[in-house]
């Protein structure tokens, strides 16, 4: 047991007055006349015993009252399980969890303002001289200094929900080390108030620490209701005008309830372009379809929303990407190839298509990023270079079309397809083979047949080449000869793809360019081909994103991020270039959901879209019990749990940091003492 004020303890010296006065008062003898005292010597020893015994009992009862009045004074307590003691001035640290988690809602209201209203209780348990340190998820460079009760409270009033979160071992690690930097070197507190998200709760990465001591303030799991569009993806990758889009949405019901027509809204460039009503369980998931039509080339910026509450940050799910007015097509062939003048024919004059030619002895590689289709036709031999900037190209989204030349070298072709990690090219073969295995539901040979045909006239070839399946090998093949090998076949490679012909364009060898399958086949390689987008990007706090742009945009250059709409201009700075690719840094830049434009000067450069983190939404929240279980797991020590949602907090607080105060306790006790005293003077005859 330990004392709050212990300069009272002498006071319990007042505790020889009753001694005294017991001494003197019962040991004076008045005289008394009897004319008879010949009866009074039968009860004697009888009478003489209990007086004794009265006078023992009012002693120690005057006794206890003294001691225990001088013990409320000196207010006694039993410390807790730690060194700290409440003297001198005290340094505390408090973090504040305000991510999206902590504005669902209880019984007692939204958990962020519970978790306001329980930091300004601890800063109430603690004297006038306590100095304190406030943190949040955003934990920027004011949330170092040192705030006496008023100023945090002012603070904590200002504290609004924030895209950003941080594990509990990053916060207490940061909260420790702004606590550090102070000055003071009295005892040091940390308390960690939060729903305790699962994701988050890493107790096993925090480490024990003798010099602080640490509280977990749980808010109590929150009521789960909440709806939600957890994300979005497109069917195909590509997007080209007039072409039919379908958008697929997955909605959570993270709630006990059901939900009944619930519209879930598509808008393109701020019109509505489709609605799907849906029904759902308690717990459901469901992946819905929105089918649009591009109607122009051109930014196209896309929201998904439906209508919940109380969580509103993930009712919204953004998207933009672009759609090209035309691809870039270049073809690579031995100077005066024939196949070159059918591949010209084929795509010169498309108003799709913009299409350029080059020789194997003029190729410029550098400028193959600038190309979003590269056909190789009928070359004898890579290069290693030529190879490398091919491998290079497909990896970052382009797509590649090759006919071998009937002189392949093969040793060049499979570097080529190993390091694309393709199917390797074997042996040749001059047997004459017919094609006949067609897969019709291959996006290259989309809405060519009207429906599906047996006996179909297809080319035949005079001369291919077999080739040897390889574990890791994504193939898909699109067209088969008669002998089983693979005629045509497509390979995802990164983020693009190899479109692999068996056999060389040449009219002497096959006629398949005099076919009909021939113009649809190849014309859709280019059609189809498309720079990879990312729709979106989530908010983070060290966000960075890596774009495909003009090489006019370069690194040390200060790029302009904008919201749109808004007037405010952000300077970005440009970390790297790499090829086609740039590397921005948008650390602690975006905070809100939404569309940006990013600009060099005034040209704008791309539309980016933004999202919240859906983890907030689809994780839950730790129960005591399982809070108790990880600390014990971490095997942690200095570390206490409080129950936020308790309805005597600020108690649980005083007592935990004091540890258990004894004075009311003696209070009570010097109370009854005096009773007793009372009592055994008037009513003990």
């Amino acid at each position: 047991m330990r004392f709050i004020y212990p300069e009272f303890l002498p006071a319990l010296l007042f505790i020889s007055i009753p001694i005294l006065i017991h001494f003197l008062h019962f040991k004076r003898y008045k005289t008394i006349y009897f004319s008879q005292v010949s009866f009074l010597k039968a009860i004697k020893e009888e009478t003489k015993k209990k007086n004794n015994l009265k006078q023992l009992l009012i002693l120690i009862s005057r006794i206890m009252t003294i001691a225990a009045l001088v013990l409320v004074f000196a207010q006694p307590y039993l410390p807790a399980n730690r060194q700290e003691q409440k003297l001198g001035r005290q340094l505390i640290g408090l973090y504040v969890d305000n991510s999206f988690s902590m504005n669902s809602e209880s019984e007692n209201g939204l958990l962020l303002e519970q978790a306001k209203n329980k930091a300004i209780s601890i800063a109430n348990s603690y004297g006038p001289g306590t100095s304190f340190v406030l943190m949040n998820n955003q934990n920027l460079p004011e949330q170092q200094q040192l705030l006496n009760k008023t100023q945090l409270i002012s603070q904590l009033g200002a504290i609004r929900e924030s895209p950003g979160s941080l594990s509990m071992s990053n916060a207490r690690s940061l909260l420790k080390n702004n606590l550090e930097k102070q000055e003071l070197k009295s005892g040091k507190m940390i308390y960690l108030i939060s729903d305790f998200q699962a994701y988050r709760s890493d107790f096993s990465e925090m480490e024990n620490d003798t010099n602080s001591h640490t509280f977990l303030i749980s808010m109590g799991s929150p009521f789960s209701n909440n709806l939600l569009i957890d994300t979005c993806w497109f069917e195909t990758p590509g997007h080209k005008k007039n072409r039919e889009e379908t958008l697929f949405a997955r909605i959570q019901n993270r709630s006990s309830q059901s939900y009944q027509n619930i519209p879930v809204r598509l808008k393109i460039n701020d019109t509505i372009k489709a609605i799907n009503n849906l029904n759902m369980e308690p717990g459901e998931s469901q992946v819905i379809e929105l089918v649009y039509k591009n109607n122009r080339v051109g930014t196209h910026r896309g929201v998904v929303e439906l209508d919940d509450y109380p969580m509103i940050y993930d009712n919204q799910f953004f998207f933009s990407y672009d759609v090209r007015d035309k691809n870039r097509v270049l073809a690579i062939s031995p100077d005066g190839d024939p196949a070159m003048d059918k591949l010209q024919a084929l795509v010169l004059n498309d108003e799709n298509i913009e299409f350029e030619k080059t020789t194997e002895k003029r190729v410029q590689v550098g400028q193959f990023q600038n190309f979003q289709c590269i056909y190789l036709l009928n070359l004898n031999e890579l290069s290693s270079g030529l190879i490398n900037s091919l491998n290079q190209f497909v990896q970052k989204g382009g797509s590649l079309a090759v006919f071998p030349g009937k002189k392949a070298d093969i040793a060049s072709y499979n570097e080529l397809y190993g390091q694309l990690q393709v199917d390797r090219i074997s042996a040749a073969d001059s047997a004459s083979l017919r094609m006949e295995a067609i897969n019709y539901n291959h996006s290259l040979l989309e809405d060519v047949f009207l429906h599906e045909r047996k006996n179909l006239e297809l080319p035949v070839v005079n001369f291919s080449y077999r080739f040897s399946k390889s574990s890791r090998s994504t193939q898909s093949q699109v067209i088969g000869f008669n002998n089983l090998q693979p005629a045509v076949s497509e390979y995802q490679v990164g983020l693009g793809r190899l479109v692999s012909f068996s056999f060389p364009l040449d009219d002497e060898l096959t006629d398949f360019a005099r076919h009909a399958i021939f113009v649809p086949l190849v014309y859709n390689i280019a059609l189809n081909s498309f720079d990879p987008q990312e729709i979106q990007y989530e908010i983070a706090n060290n966000l960075i994103v890596s774009l495909p742009v003009d090489e006019a945009v370069g690194a040390g250059k200060n790029l302009i991020i904008t919201p749109l709409g808004s007037d405010e201009n952000i300077q970005v700075p440009v970390m790297n270039q790499y090829g086609n690719q740039i590397r921005v840094d948008l650390q602690n830049t975006i905070r809100q959901a939404g569309f940006y434009e990013l600009r060099l000067h005034q040209d704008k450069i791309k539309t980016l879209a933004f999202n919240f983190n859906r983890q907030e939404s689809l994780s839950s929240s730790l129960t005591t019990t399982q809070l108790e279980t990880a600390l014990e797991q971490a095997n942690l020590h200095g570390f206490e749990l409080l129950d936020g949602s308790d309805a005597n907090f600020e108690a649980r607080v005083q007592e935990a940091n004091d540890g258990l105060a004894l004075w009311k306790f003696f209070l009570v006790l010097g109370l009854l003492f005096l009773a007793a005293e009372i009592a055994i003077s008037r009513y003990w005859k």
